[in-house]
């Protein structure tokens, strides 16, 4: 017995480490070091991702409702074709309690007015009429939800009534 171990030294082998062998010590730190990397770079992108689509969900929710806000104006509009010239109206307000309005008309400028500075954000429209032919534009401020960002406005014609 005393004879194998000292042909084993005289080889130049050494006898095995306890945990693995001599050479891979700290290349499995290094390993996992690595993986952390790979990891918080991943899950740095996945933030960055929920981020923007956060982000563009609110843009087109803003859009959905000045579209929606234009549309229903347009809608009012046809319902009351013979007060149409008195639609038109320029809407840059900040939001105000709701008054009780004494006719149609007053109560569909009011309500338009009012939904566009109170549900969009720096919210501002406008209805142009030229005829029979009514331009609506609803407009908001993307800055709460891009830093860099500016206004952006939904534009919308409509042929109201064709006796004109």
């Amino acid at each position: 017995m005393g004879s194998g171990r000292s042909a084993r030294h005289r080889l130049g082998t050494r006898p095995a480490l306890p945990g693995g062998a001599g050479r891979q010590r700290g290349v499995s730190l290094l390993e996992v070091l690595v993986a952390l990397l790979v990891l918080a770079i991943g899950v740095l992108g996945a933030v960055s991702l929920q981020t923007n689509a956060l982000r563009y969900n609110a843009s087109a929710a803003y859009h959905t409702q000045a579209s929606f806000l234009a549309y229903d104006m347009l809608d009012r509009m046809r319902a009351n074709a013979g007060s149409l010239s008195s639609y038109a109206l320029s809407v840059n307000s900040t939001c105000s309690a709701a008054s009780q309005a004494s006719s149609i008309l007053a109560t569909d400028r009011e309500d338009f007015i009012r939904a566009v500075s109170c549900l969009l954000p720096a919210g501002y429209g406008s209805v142009v009429i030229s005829g029979s032919r009514a331009t609506i534009t609803v407009g908001w401020s993307e800055q709460r939800i891009v830093a860099d960002g500016g206004h952006t406005e939904v534009v919308i014609s409509s042929l109201i009534r064709g006796d004109l």
